[in-house]
């Protein structure tokens, strides 16, 4: 006599559907590639990278980002000019044109030479400093595919936070200031419309004290 089925239509010693399940998964895995293996270079290079972008990014948060000492507006200045300087190398890898930047140009000058976390930006970015027709300039030689230019495309993805963030608070301040200046007009407007009822009820009054007196007068004379 046969054994009969179970209640789920699964005869009794047959194996379950998750444990088929889970065969036909290992059996799946089994037929996979085995990974390559990572090649001492590359893993060499990838630490690099990692250690690399680690320094810039606490360059631009400790260093470039310095509210104690420069406004939230030349920050914002700094940063985007910074972003817009990276972004073009980016962006267009065979244009030799972006590649070398004039340390004595005076919009470099003022945005980066001259501001806090702006030279130390550059170096971590991948840019070095050389002398080009006895003028010093910020040089980026790295390719794509380096870990260098890896490093440069991070720059530019922090450099975009920063600048939303720098934006935010920029707006935010200047909802405060237009808040307090609101509160203030309001308090002229309630000294002025105080000063006035004032001086309305001084107005009032003055009439009734010379008609006193007047009359005061009066009276003395009749005497």
């Amino acid at each position: 006599m046969s054994a009969s089925p179970t209640r789920s239509g699964t005869p009794p010693g047959s194996p379950s559907a998750a444990k088929i399940a889970a065969a036909a998964a290992a059996a799946a895995t089994a037929r996979l590639p085995a990974p390559e293996p990572v090649s001492a270079e590359a893993a060499h290079a990838e630490a690099k990278f990692v250690a690399a972008r680690k320094a810039m990014v606490r360059i631009i948060q400790w260093e470039l980002n310095d509210d104690k000492h420069r406004a939230l507006e030349q920050i914002l200045d700094t940063t985007q000019y910074l972003l817009k300087i990276c972004g073009n190398v980016k962006n267009s890898p065979d244009e030799s044109k972006f590649r070398r930047i004039r340390i004595t140009n005076p919009t470099f000058a003022r945005h980066v030479r001259d501001a806090s976390g702006g030279e130390q930006f550059m170096r971590a970015a991948g840019w070095v400093l050389q002398v080009h027709d006895f003028e010093k300039h910020f040089a980026f030689e790295h390719q794509p595919g380096q870990w260098e230019w890896r490093v440069l495309e991070a720059a530019c993805v922090e450099l975009e936070k920063l600048i939303a963030l720098l934006q935010g608070k920029i707006q935010r301040g200047m909802g405060d200031k237009k808040a307090a200046q609101e509160k203030m007009r309001q308090q002229v407007r309630a000294a002025l419309e105080d000063d006035k009822a004032q001086r309305e009820a001084r107005y009032e009054a003055e009439p009734r004290i010379g008609l006193s007196k007047a009359g005061g007068a009066i009276a003395a004379v009749d005497q």
